[in-house]
């Protein structure tokens, strides 16, 4: 068994926040779990900033100072679950929670809100509702153990996961595919995929995989005659116009003005 962990009366719930609603610095004299389920924010524990979104959680132990804020353009929706008791430090060991490694994502945010949803119901004081609330905790605490947490231990199979995105993503890339579809591939929530390319790269997959595209594409204008449509098509972009403003947003010259430049530097161009 893994002992009395007890939901505290009050400290559960929902908040839709306004733009850049911020909390702390404070400390809490409880365990505490927040779980994205709309938009964005950061939380803040010592000299570390995770930039969090839907889908992602944050953990919070008793006198631990933090600070959390939503953001300014999608604030973040949010529940919340309080609680304490004597075994619970082994529990959220055991989950892959703990000061070190307080950010989690979960693919499962219905079942968790209702069970929160479930948890307000029986707020009332009584024996019964005591013991109505301690299980659907550790039914809330059950489905977060479902999913992989962000700690030491993973690091192994985050570095197999970036990989293999990356390698799907030089597979695919003129197939017009989108970030669910690498998910999908890995078997993985969109969240934790959204959350390794940040670790590793600084840079969202979204970001990652244009510039990858594009890459490509200034490859083909300089050492190919190909159409700006064909290569527009063989990089990922069904829409030519689409393809030729996104390129000279990140090159600062249109696809046609970038061949003349590399034609003008004595660049050879092959079929």
């Amino acid at each position: 068994m893994i002992g009395n962990a007890h939901q505290i009366k009050d400290t559960c719930g929902y908040s839709t926040t306004a733009p850049l609603h911020s909390f702390g610095p404070a400390v809490r004299p409880h365990y505490l779990i927040h779980f994205i389920l709309n938009g964005k924010g950061i939380f803040q524990k010592g000299d570390k900033t995770y930039h969090l979104e839907t889908g992602q959680g944050f953990f919070i132990e008793p006198d631990e100072l933090t600070f959390y804020q939503a953001d300014a353009k999608e604030p973040w929706e949010y529940l919340w679950v309080g609680f304490n008791g004597t075994m619970v430090p082994e529990l959220l060991k055991q989950i892959g929670l703990s000061s070190s490694q307080p950010v989690f994502h979960c693919d499962k945010g219905k079942d968790l809100y209702w069970l929160v949803n479930d948890m307000l119901v029986h707020a009332r004081s009584g024996f019964a509702s005591d013991l109505r609330r301690t299980g659907l905790l550790y039914e809330f605490l059950s489905i977060l153990a479902e999913n992989p947490m962000e700690t030491d231990t993973q690091t192994d199979s985050e570095y197999v996961y970036i990989n293999k995105a990356v390698e799907y993503i030089k597979n695919n890339y003129w197939d017009g595919i989108h970030i669910y579809d690498i998910a999908k591939y890995l078997c993985i929530d969109r969240s934790y995929v959204y959350l390794l390319f940040q670790k590793y790269f600084q840079q969202s997959p979204q970001d990652y995989l244009a510039t990858f595209r594009l890459t490509k594409a200034s490859e083909l204008l300089s050492t190919t005659t190909l159409s700006i449509e064909s290569i527009s098509n063989s990089c990922g972009y069904g829409d030519p116009a689409t393809f030729s403003k996104a390129f000279k947003r990140w090159m600062g010259v249109s696809p046609s003005g970038y061949r003349k430049n590399q034609r003008s530097h004595g660049t050879v161009l092959s079929n």
